[in-house]
């Protein structure tokens, strides 16, 4: 997926510019468990078993699990990077709540990355194709990384500006070695101890 490519070369990018991979232990990530909560749930909606079980409740599902993990990034907006990432998943969450609960892809797209016409009707997927009357499709799917490079996947804008905020993030925490941007970070915590 982009995502991955994208934080590759953040942490290149942060290396070159001098920067230090342990810079990224002292982030404080406020609410983590709520957004690791929906990532893992989503990431087992889209397995089987559960995602031949879940039937029409599966759009509900994705639109919850999304909206927790945009919840925990807003509450963190003051990380660097985060406000990109949040405007990213934010757009990607108006698309899906456009459309019933799914993604809308465009066919073409979608056609080059799976070789299929439509995406499969036996479990469920996060996925709808886009048709002249979609709502906000431009927001949707609308480009791929086609096979056979490494995570081939179909990808929205919203997915770009997720991972260009999370290459922003690990770019300017590993050059400055502090998240700064958090007003009750580890940062301010250390100078506040250091004044007593």
């Amino acid at each position: 997926m982009l995502l991955l490519y994208l934080l590759f070369g953040g942490l290149i990018a942060g290396l070159l510019l001098g920067g230090r991979l342990s810079a990224l232990a002292d982030v404080r990530f406020r609410w983590w468990p709520i957004a690791l909560g929906g990532l893992v749930f989503q990431a087992l909606l889209f397995s089987e078993p559960l995602a031949t079980q879940v039937g029409s409740a599966g759009p509900a599902l994705y639109v919850i699990s999304t909206v927790f993990v945009l919840v925990a990034l807003l509450r963190n907006i003051g990380l660097p990077g985060f406000a990109v990432i949040a405007l990213g998943a934010g757009l990607n969450l108006a698309a899906i709540l456009a459309n019933g609960g799914r993604m809308p892809a465009d066919p073409q797209a979608f056609a080059v990355l799976t070789g299929q016409p439509r995406p499969p009707t036996d479990l469920f997927s996060n996925s709808t194709l886009a048709g002249p009357g979609t709502p906000l499709a431009f927001l949707g799917d609308i480009f791929v990384l086609p096979r056979p490079l490494p995570f081939a996947n179909v990808f929205s804008i919203g997915d770009v500006l997720i991972g260009v905020g999370a290459a922003l993030f690990l770019i300017w925490t590993m050059r400055r070695g502090t998240a700064a941007g958090a007003p009750t970070g580890i940062a301010l915590d250390r100078a506040s101890a250091r004044g007593r």
